[in-house]
C-alpha cells in the first residue's frame, strides 16, 4: 500500500487485467495444482492431461543462478533427467506437455543444450521481461524457451 492508504496497482489496462484474472480464476476452479517432484505426476497423467513444467532455469552465467532453492540444486544432469521424463510422458501417456527454461543463446549463440536434450520437440524462443539484474543495463527483454510436444505458434509472444 502507498503511504496515502491506496493500493498499488501495476501500470497498464486495469479493466483488461481484472477481466483476465477473473477468467483465469474460473478455469483454475477445475485445475489441480501441485507442488512436488515432477515424477509424482506420473499416475495422474493421461491423454487428456496438460502438464506444464517450470523447473529451475539453467543459469545463463556463473552469477545468474537461481537453482539452489531446490535444496540439492538443479544441474545439467537434472535438466537431462527432466528431459527424459518429458519424453517418457510423451511416449507412454500421450499428454500435452510444455516446459519453459532459460535460453542459453542469450549469452552463447553456440549453446544448443536444450535442442540437444529435446530432439524432435518444438523449441520456441519467446520474449520475456526481466526487471531484476545487478547490472541495470541488462534489465529488460530477454529470450526464453518454450518447449512443447504439440504444434503451436507463439510468434511474437511476450511474457512480462
Amino acid at each position: 500500500m502507498r503511504s496515502c492508504g491506496r493500493n498499488l496497482r501495476p501500470l497498464g489496462r486495469g479493466g483488461r487485467q481484472e477481466s483476465n484474472l477473473l477468467a483465469a480464476s474460473r478455469v483454475l476452479q477445475k485445475a489441480e495444482i501441485r507442488q512436488a517432484d515432477y515424477t509424482e505426476c506420473w499416475p495422474r497423467v493421461n491423454e487428456s492431461t496438460f502438464v506444464y513444467f517450470d523447473p529451475p532455469y539453467r543459469p545463463l552465467s556463473r552469477t545468474a543462478s537461481f537453482t539452489t532453492y531446490t535444496g540439492g540444486g538443479f544441474s545439467d544432469a537434472e535438466q537431462i533427467r527432466l528431459a527424459q521424463f518429458f519424453r517418457r510422458l510423451d511416449r507412454e501417456k500421450n499428454a500435452r506437455l510444455m516446459l519453459s527454461n532459460s535460453d542459453p543463446t542469450n549469452e552463447n549463440p553456440d549453446d544448443s543444450f536444450f535442442e540437444r536434450i529435446y530432439p524432435g520437440y518444438n523449441v520456441f524462443r519467446v520474449s520475456a521481461g526481466r526487471a531484476i539484474n545487478s547490472n541495470g543495463e541488462k534489465r529488460g527483454k530477454i529470450s526464453e524457451l518454450l518447449i512443447t510436444n504439440y504444434p503451436c505458434c507463439p510468434q511474437n509472444a511476450e511474457i512480462w
